[in-house]
């Protein structure tokens, strides 16, 4: 059914507001086990390749703006991206994650994980260049995956191809964009695999903001038995950017373009040299019974400028899983399914902190030489009972165990560990037929403070590498959701997609000392309601859209910014909504024209600054031929048509009133690709 919603994103001209089509062949594996989408009780969107490659795809929001309850905000046009997933993720902004970290949100590759152990994730290796469907899955999903509770973002490879093929792509654009992409499909005897390279350049609107991105990607699916496959995954990349920093409310209405100057004399920028390696065994020894392993290594070197300081990393992360799934049938109409799995992951390193020389460079002075390791291990079960094919009820619990470590090789009184356990729960219940599921669902999350939140205030700072007055965030969340398809008197469908929610958050993360440090103090709430629609009157046109709104408010939050209970948490605007008209014209030619509009919301806990609404017009062209065995096609796409003058992220809790990034301007993409299969 996956080509059938290929086939319809591009009739309808897709843009990356065309989500979910709920239809019961749709396998997703977001959460954990692959299952039919219509069988998921919780709030999943499917995310079609058509859906973005007529992009520029140099980052997820190409793919993801959109998706119902998923805030995504491109940093200075390039790779680096805000990510919240209801409200997750809003944290991970500011000086602190210039380095392009996301927070809370859990993210894999063909199942293997790039979300550290921390809960932080560098998207070095969420690439979009070989991507066959994303699955994002929204709910809370802390019984599953552990420490990374806002979600999970799934990037899926088609290694089910019948012949092989050959891809070359080139795009170009606005403020020295280009992109070069060639990939290839290649079968040995029944084993499928697909190789892909890729060069991106963006020399950015703003100043000091450039980006240079050179990746490599192999995935191999391979049969040992009728019942065995073995998969390999391999990637590596080397990617450079440059940071402009935020703007204070003056700069921003007097010149957006400019950086901020102390990023530009610290040259703040970001140097990753990544490798990963995975392989992945599965088993099915019957239809009732199977086994899924998962081994991985990752090396790391990673350099910064960043806050005064030259940052040298040199880093090994690693882990592993395995899931067993087994159904039992007590009646014929009873089916009882069991889900049992463990989970390891550990990142270990030496940091190198050096003062910055003369335009950012690293100086001979050593600050600081440690050693940090976060270890997480976990546990989880989960049992399903599904009755008369109609009705099913899940249970899950989920054990997990973080450790920190830090070695100070320069004052080793410094020297301390950490530790975080708990115990998370997880229940829904859900009614489905042929074409509609209504499920509701409880789940307890929990997060850990990550290690660059974990600085310890003076004076502790002359006593312990590690905050004593962190503990890990704990949440609790209830869902009632929907999703399902209608077929009118005609041939027109109507598909939806909804949620309500409301997460209670415990020990939410509160910054002082002007935002320097974290201390585990306060309480918050978040309340939604999504929903996205995909109308088909006719072959030729679709019509749809997305509404989120939501209600973000600390409970409690004491520190010595101020008493902010009764506040909206900062970053999170109350309405998100997309619009979207697709026409097929003759010729195979096809057009689209989107609408992005942003509600209003506060770049600080003080809510004293406040980014306006915005309104974005987007208009995307296509056209696509075939010449035998070859095929040939091309697109044209304009962005903020106009001309706009928006926030497009801030800096959360800003120094100096330094809060926003401005957006890129009205701009203009195109790109082609020649086939070959």
């Amino acid at each position: 059914m996956l080509s059938f919603l290929g086939v319809l994103a591009v009739l309808a001209g897709a843009t990356p507001d065309t989500l979910v089509v709920p239809v019961q062949e749709v396998v997703v594996t977001a959460s954990r086990v692959a299952e039919p989408l219509l069988h998921t009780p919780a709030a999943v969107t499917v995310i079609p390749r058509a859906t973005f490659e007529s992009t520029r795809t140099i980052s997820l929001r190409d793919a993801l703006a959109g998706v119902p309850g998923v805030f995504v905000q491109s940093r200075s046009g390039a790779q680096d991206v805000r990510i919240t997933i209801r409200g997750y993720g809003a944290r991970g902004n500011g000086e602190r994650s210039n380095a392009g970290n996301l927070r809370g949100i859990r993210v894999l590759t063909d199942g293997v994980p790039i979300t550290e152990p921390d809960g932080r994730t560098s998207l070095d290796l969420a690439d979009l260049a070989s991507i066959d469907r994303i699955e994002v899955l929204r709910s809370n999903v802390s019984s599953l995956y552990g420490n990374a509770s806002g979600g999970v973002v799934n990037l899926r490879t088609d290694l089910e191809f019948e012949r092989p093929y050959f891809e070359y792509g080139q795009r170009a654009g606005a403020f020295g964009f280009h992109r070069e992409q060639g990939a290839t499909g290649f079968t040995l005897g029944e084993a499928r695999g697909l190789a892909v390279i890729s060069n991106t350049t963006l020399e950015g609107w703003r100043e000091h903001s450039s980006s240079t991105t050179a990746q490599g990607r192999v995935r191999l699916s391979a049969p040992i038995d009728p019942r065995t496959r073995l998969g390999v995954l391999l990637d590596a990349v080397n990617d450079l950017n440059r940071f402009p920093g935020a703007l204070t409310q003056a700069q921003l209405d007097s010149a957006p373009q400019q950086a901020n100057p102390k990023f530009v004399a610290r040259d703040e920028r970001r140097h990753n040299r990544v490798a990963r390696a995975g392989l992945t065994l599965d088993r099915a020894w019957s239809d009732a019974n199977a086994l899924a392993l998962m081994v991985f290594v990752e090396p790391k070197l990673l350099q910064r400028s960043e806050r005064n300081r030259f940052r040298d990393f040199t880093r090994v992360h690693a882990g592993g899983s395995a899931v067993w799934s087994g159904t039992a049938r007590p009646s014929p109409t009873l089916e009882l399914r069991t889900r049992a799995g463990a989970d390891e992951s550990n990142q270990d390193g030496a940091i190198l902190f050096y003062n910055l020389g003369p335009g950012g460079t690293r100086s001979s002075t050593l600050f600081a030489n440690k050693r940090e390791g976060a270890n997480g291990a976990g546990a989880f079960l989960e049992e399903e009972l599904t009755w008369n094919e109609r009705w099913s009820a899940r249970g899950a619990v989920r054990y997990d165990d973080i450790r920190y470590v830090a070695e100070d090789f320069i004052d080793p009184t410094l020297d301390a560990t950490r530790r975080f356990t708990h115990v998370t729960p997880k229940g829904s219940v859900a009614w489905r037929n042929d074409r509609h599921m209504i499920f509701a669902a409880l789940g307890g999350g929990v997060e850990v403070p990550a290690f660059n939140e974990i600085d310890p205030p003076p004076p502790f700072d002359t006593l312990t590498s590690l905050n004593p007055f962190l503990d890990a965030v704990e949440s609790t969340t209830l869902e009632i959701g929907a999703r399902g398809s209608t077929v009118a008197t005609g041939g027109s469908t109507l598909r939806y997609d909804a949620a309500v929610y409301q997460i209670d958050i415990r020990n939410d993360l509160v910054p002082f000392d002007g935002g320097a440090y974290f201390l585990t103090a306060g309480r918050s709430r978040r309340r939604g309601f999504e929903l996205g629609l995909d109308w088909l009157p006719i072959a030729t046109v679709t019509i749809g859209g997305t509404l989120t709104l939501t209600d973000n408010t600390y409970l409690e939050y004491p520190g010595d910014l101020g008493d902010f209970a009764n506040h909206d948490i900062a970053g999170l605007p109350k309405m998100v909504g997309t619009t979207h008209v697709g026409w097929t014209a003759p010729w195979s030619l096809s057009a689209d024209l989107g609408v992005e509009s942003i509600g209003p919301y506060f770049a600080n806990d003080a809510n004293t600054a406040e980014v306006d609404a915005v309104t974005l017009v987007n208009a995307t062209a296509r056209w696509k031929h075939a010449f035998g065995q070859c095929s040939l096609s091309a697109f044209v796409s304009g962005t903020n048509l106009t001309d706009q003058a928006y926030v497009a992220s801030v800096f959360i809790n800003g120094i100096n009133r330094e809060y926003f990034e401005p957006g890129l301007p009205r701009s203009a993409s195109a790109g082609a690709q020649l086939s070959w299969r």
